[in-house]
């Protein structure tokens, strides 16, 4: 699933209900609403540094990719920053899926310079709105 533009993702999110929605492996859709919420305020409030330089180094050429086409399914979490964006076990659907929703709509709004992604360095508005875009879209296609 691909989406074009935050209209898209957020049309998708409205048909997501308690009863009509795949869990990951790993994750109940309301610990994925967690996550994606944290990443969307990760783009107005920093998230802590946690990537090692290699990875970075690498990966940080390929931004345009991530932010355009596809997000990398290999890229873990850190360490330091899984305080803030790894889902307690205990979320409730509805208020992860209203919390993502509140998140998504101050994103939309938000005027000021965005913070450095922990990975791909500085990214303008249209290019979190890629990023945020590929990586629901990721985390709806691992939820199939």
């Amino acid at each position: 699933m691909q989406f074009l533009n935050l209209e898209q993702l957020l049309e998708h999110l409205q048909q997501i209900g308690p009863e009509n929605h795949v869990t990951t492996k790993n994750w109940s859709a309301a610990q994925n609403f967690y996550h994606l919420a944290s990443a969307f305020e990760g783009s107005m409030n920093p998230l802590p540094a946690g990537y090692p330089f290699l990875v970075r180094a690498v990966v940080r050429p390929f931004r345009w990719i991530i932010t355009r086409y596809r997000f990398p399914p290999w890229l873990p979490i850190p360490a330091t920053a899984k305080h803030k964006l790894a889902p307690p076990e205990d979320v409730d659907f509805q208020q992860q899926k209203d919390r993502l929703l509140q998140v998504i709509d101050l994103f939309q709004q938000f005027q000021q310079n965005h913070p450095a992604h922990p990975v791909l360095g500085s990214l303008t508005h249209d290019e979190w709105i890629g990023f945020h875009l590929r990586h629901y879209s990721h985390t709806y296609r691992s939820s199939n």
